[in-house]
């Protein structure tokens, strides 16, 4: 953990970079509040020990981007990089104060921990790096007259809070609160009807607005932080959840979709080895879906993970096909098992000229690299027949199922007996 005198030239850099790249990055200060009782009736070293507790805890609040510090002897400090608003800093301090109501065990005694936060925000609140130190110190300590948890420095400006101030606070326990659930949607193979896997969709029941869209609540989630775990999560729950149909059904494909910057994350194969050795199996073939965005940040070193990945037996599925940025020059490179074309093409298929043409060239070149194609959006046995038609080798959509729980997808196997097209 950083000290005084390395934030110090941590938070002038930091700042620097805010206000030459109009980014926001926000400061608080965490103070433990009459930490001189503890040594006190404790003993020293118990405050030493509290003090690194209180360390680690912080620690494990931040993200990869933020920093934390100690800088004074029952105070720390934290830069919290490229926030939205005062309200995403408040975020940040509500976690705190609610991972701070657990006291802290040494031995036989439990401490509880009381503190108090100060939060301003650059450029917003000062543009100086001692201007916002000042700053904060000055509502930390207006905060601790009063008697509040949580100080924030006002400013002439009015700042736009965010209007899903309520979902964002939700969002970072629904996890531990086991809000989360998948719904799975069969994929169907348009030449024999039969069912060759699933696409597993998040979603989030509320505990009291009920079910939030994933166009919603994902963007949120992504900019908040959360997206690594619940992607996580997913890939565990529906792997586990898989081996209870694929006993029976033999060999299906779960795929799973990854937000755009993860085939670059240094620990997913990490991941998801762990989860294949805790929940995989020889029925169920894991596939990755990515957007095409994905490859165009760093194709080169994409490619060489996705290889990686090929060679764990993972499948790589490129979604929305024709959205992005589709190029000849890398398309021969790509170490891909699957298209996915776009529900927007799909729809039209029927009557549009243009959307054909573009299916059936997708589904010439896929099949000219040994890809397979997944037409998703498939609504109804017209679009079906015509995309069997164009040699389209896999669909998906409600003409077939929606998507469901996976103990309603198991009595839906039990029941399907082919699509009828």
């Amino acid at each position: 953990m950083l000290d005084r005198k390395a934030f110090l030239k941590l938070l002038s850099g930091q700042v620097e970079d805010s206000n030459t790249y109009k980014s926001k990055l926000a400061l608080l200060i965490v103070d433990i509040n009459r930490f001189f009782r503890i040594n006190n009736i404790f003993g020293y070293p118990a405050g030493d020990e509290i003090l690194k507790k209180v360390a680690l805890l912080l620690d494990n609040v931040i993200r990869d981007q933020d920093f934390v510090a100690r800088i004074g002897d029952n105070r720390f400090a934290l830069i919290l990089d490229g926030v939205m608003n005062v309200g995403h800093a408040e975020l940040a301090a509500h976690k705190i104060l609610r991972l701070l109501q657990a006291p802290f065990v040494l031995g036989e005694q439990k401490i509880h921990v009381d503190v108090t936060i100060g939060i301003s925000l650059c450029p917003l609140h000062a543009s100086n790096p001692m201007f916002l130190l000042k700053e904060c110190e000055s509502v930390l300590h207006g905060a601790k007259e009063k008697n509040q948890k949580i100080g924030v420095s006002q400013t002439l400006e009015d700042e736009i809070l965010s209007e899903h101030w309520d979902i964002e606070l939700a969002l970072d326990d629904a996890l531990n609160n086991d809000e989360f659930l998948i719904y799975y949607q069969p994929k169907i193979a348009l030449d024999s009807g039969g069912v060759v896997g699933v696409e597993a969709l998040l979603r989030w029941n509320h505990s009291s607005r009920g079910f939030i869209p994933p166009n919603f609540f994902i963007p949120i989630a992504e900019r908040m932080g959360h997206i690594k775990p619940i992607t996580n999560w997913i890939f565990n729950t529906a792997l586990r959840q898989g081996a209870e149909w694929t006993e029976k059904w033999g060999p299906l494909s779960i795929s799973v979709n990854i937000p755009p910057d993860f085939i670059l994350m240094p620990d997913l194969k990490g991941i998801l080895s762990n989860a294949l050795s805790l929940w995989g199996s020889d029925n169920i073939l894991l596939t990755l879906e990515i957007v095409e965005r994905s490859l165009v940040i760093e194709p080169e070193k994409s490619m060489a993970i996705m290889n990686e990945l090929r060679d764990m037996d993972i499948s790589i599925s490129i979604d929305d096909f024709g959205t992005g940025y589709s190029s000849l020059s890398y398309f021969e490179k790509l170490p891909v098992d699957e298209l996915k074309i776009d529900q927007s093409f799909v729809a039209n298929v029927v009557e549009s000229k243009s959307s054909q043409d573009l299916v059936r060239l997708i589904v010439e070149l896929a099949h000219a690299f040994d890809m397979e194609v997944v037409a998703e959006g498939v609504e109804d046995a017209a679009v079906a027949q015509y995309l069997k038609k164009l040699k389209c080798d896999i669909a998906q959509g409600y003409y077939f199922a929606r998507p469901m729980p996976h103990e309603q997808l198991k009595d839906w196997l039990e029941s399907y007996a082919g699509a009828k097209y």
